[in-house]
């Protein structure tokens, strides 16, 4: 016996409406219907157990869900922390870190006395070094290394910096949570590896330099030392520009072979400090060739003086001392007709 087709939909009507009814339920501590699904379970305990199960398991989707509910019928408990705790570990689990960082940040906005804290500060330093990390693996891709090359093209490379820019934010973070404590000075470090690594020079000598004044007594001192010279030298420039950088990476090699005398990195340092002391040099006797073009040998003068006294034992030092010994100053001529008159009187 086949049904008319009303009757068929009167059918799916019934099972659909006793299925709504079996999903919502009158409540009496809310005074409310309640969709049942929504429920979490008995206890804020019980419920964190659960979210706990469903990340082991990998059901991240639904474990974050779980954590909702939990904020709706139990966000006053004792419990409230270690449930916003679960959140950062789900989109840890979901490798989204910057989001992650974001959630377990909130631990400590919300529930500053809680016992996660030192849990949270592990966390923020995990996800900070696989950003790092992740930055790393794309600057060293292919493509990345042909973009780098190009003058024009590097600025296409902006998806291989991103990591480490999130990682700064992640490390930042954990500043300021534990200012000037040691694991504050290892986040401050690790910012200016981060600027390093995007050849951001300048910045990264920076943060390196708030390491060893801000952090004097850190284990991070002598890393932040050393690495702090190779930022000057890898800004340095041709002779041709400004030779501000090759000044301060003589400076700061100066410094690291002051404090850490006995570092075996400290011979190599030196040898990048005669270089740019070589750079400096060139870079005065050039300047002193371009007055000398113009005419103006007062100002010619006072330059190839700088590079022959000033900076002796160079190459530029030889040609400024040659220069200076074939074109005298006029009063030592006079002083030189003087002398010969004198010795030629009868």
């Amino acid at each position: 016996m086949k049904l008319p087709i009303s009757a068929l939909v009167a059918c799916v009507a019934l099972v659909a409406a006793d299925h709504a009814a079996a999903q919502w339920t009158w409540t009496p501590e809310t005074g409310r219907f309640v969709n049942m699904k929504n429920l979490p379970r008995e206890s804020p305990e019980l419920q964190v157990e659960y979210t706990r199960s469903l990340l082991v398991g990998g059901e991240y989707d639904r474990a974050f869900n779980e954590t909702n509910k939990f904020d709706t019928f139990y966000g006053g408990t004792e419990y409230a922390a270690e449930n916003q705790y679960l959140r950062g570990e789900i989109r840890l689990g979901e490798k989204k870190f910057v989001d992650s960082a974001k959630e377990f940040q909130k631990v400590i906005a919300k529930y500053p006395d809680s016992k996660w804290y030192d849990d949270v500060i592990r966390k923020e330093y995990e996800i900070g070094d696989l950003l790092f990390e992740k930055g790393q693996r794309r600057m060293n891709t292919g493509t990345s290394k042909f973009l780098r090359k190009s003058r024009y093209l590097k600025k296409l490379n902006f998806m291989a910096n991103r990591p480490f820019k999130k990682a700064i934010d992640v490390y930042t973070m954990v500043i300021e949570n534990q200012p000037f404590t040691p694991e504050a000075a290892e986040a401050q470090y690790k910012i200016g590896k981060c600027h390093f690594a995007r050849e951001q020079y300048l910045d990264a000598g920076f943060e390196y330099r708030r390491v060893v004044e801000d952090y004097p007594d850190s284990t991070w001192v002598r890393e932040a030392s050393f690495d702090l010279t190779r930022c000057y030298e890898e800004a340095s420039l041709d002779p041709d520009y400004d030779q501000a950088p090759a000044q301060l990476a003589m400076e700061s090699i100066a410094e690291f072979k002051r404090r850490f005398p006995d570092d075996e990195r400290v011979k190599e340092r030196e040898d990048v400090s005669e270089t740019m002391r070589e750079s400096i040099a060139e870079q005065r006797f050039r300047t002193a060739r371009q007055y000398e073009r113009r005419q103006d040998l007062d100002a010619a003068r006072i330059y190839y003086e700088i590079a022959a006294y000033e900076f002796s034992g160079t190459k530029a030092a030889e040609n400024a001392a040659q220069w200076i010994e074939q074109n005298p100053r006029q009063n030592d001529l006079q002083s030189a007709f003087v002398g010969r008159a004198v010795v030629a009187a009868p």
